[in-house]
């Protein structure tokens, strides 16, 4: 019983009161069913805990796998991607592509390592011969000769390795180095004061006609001077007297066209891609000086800069197109 009592002035007493028991079973209701829910709650985040860490510990432990695997050589390994678009599948996606780029780097070591075995056999194999010539040379005048193409043969090693060197580290690129935006009109004339002298001396005509001086293109500056040069270089040296060079330019749409042709004997149609490999060498240009690496360089060139390379008739002579993205494009 529960109640409120007060003493009356005639000395009476005056309660008021009601039964406690409905309320005592309410009181008694509320406490077992916040020990009951503490008690679900615990359970619950318990239960919820224990099956979080087992998700979580299990993807990492995924990686970890993965990982152990690519440890032990096995560089083709991935990491599984749930779908869920979820922070482990971002977090498994940039590992999966940092792994394309290492195992890319790799196979461009081991391919550069298998180039430069393969490719400097040669001038090494006649270095020694004619160490070995020098040697035995009675004379000093045979000699001295032998000794003059023993240092002929050793710059052409140098020269081998060094762009067997820089062909790997441009394929190995994913990015363009010191990336910026140039005039091409200046890229042409650069072109022009290099080898319009070299042009004459093989008594050949080079004409550079540039697009409007407006006209940029994002590149490197070097790589860019470099795939151009190659290509004037291979028809100076590659064609007879009297053959006429032309550099050009023209834009189409977003992306700009490098154009150059000779007059020359050109290049037969089944070894124009061929010609794009690494140290091949037409039987034409055996008795002509170079490694047999332009061509491979300024394709890589282009590739690296997101353009394409063709190679077609002239009529007579060669034809190259290069096609590359520009950013200011001009009607």
């Amino acid at each position: 019983m529960l109640g409120y009592g007060t003493v009356l002035q005639d000395g009476g007493y005056f309660f008021v009161g009601i039964n406690a028991t409905p309320l005592q079973s309410l009181r008694r209701d509320l406490w077992l069913t916040l020990a009951w829910n503490s008690v679900a709650f615990l359970l619950i985040g318990l239960g919820g805990g224990f099956m979080l860490s087992r998700l979580v510990l299990g993807k990492i432990e995924t990686i970890s796998l993965t990982a152990r695997k690519i440890m032990r050589g096995d560089i083709s390994r991935r990491l599984p991607l749930n779908g869920t678009g979820d922070e482990f599948d971002h977090l498994a996606g940039s590992l999966n592509a940092m792994l394309d780029r290492n195992e890319t780097l790799i196979a461009s070591v081991q391919q550069v390592s298998d180039d430069i075995a393969h490719d400097m056999r040669r001038p090494l194999a006649r270095l020694g011969q004619h160490l070995d010539e020098a040697m035995a040379a009675s004379h000093p005048e045979i000699r001295d000769a032998s000794l003059l193409r023993v240092k002929a043969d050793l710059q052409d090693a140098l020269e081998i390795f060094s762009s067997l060197l820089r062909l790997a580290q441009i394929e190995a690129g994913d990015r363009i180095p010191d990336c910026q935006t140039y005039s091409v009109d200046q890229l042409f004339g650069t072109i022009s004061d290099f080898y319009h002298a070299v042009a004459e001396d093989h008594e050949h005509s080079l004409v550079v006609s540039p697009p409007k001086p407006d006209v940029t293109i994002e590149g490197n500056r070097v790589l860019l001077i470099q795939m151009l040069s190659n290509l004037i270089e291979n028809a100076i040296n590659h064609s007879p007297p009297e053959t006429k060079i032309v550099l050009s330019a023209r834009l189409s749409k977003d992306v700009i066209i490098f154009v150059v042709t000779d007059t020359g004997p050109g290049i037969p149609f089944a070894e124009r891609e061929r010609v794009f490999e690494k140290m091949v060498r037409l039987d034409s240009s055996r008795t002509v000086p170079g490694t047999g690496l332009g061509l491979s360089m300024v394709r890589a060139i282009v590739r690296l800069h997101g353009g394409t390379i063709r190679l077609e008739d002239n009529n007579p002579g060669l034809r190259c197109e290069i096609s590359l993205p520009t950013l200011n494009i001009y009607p």
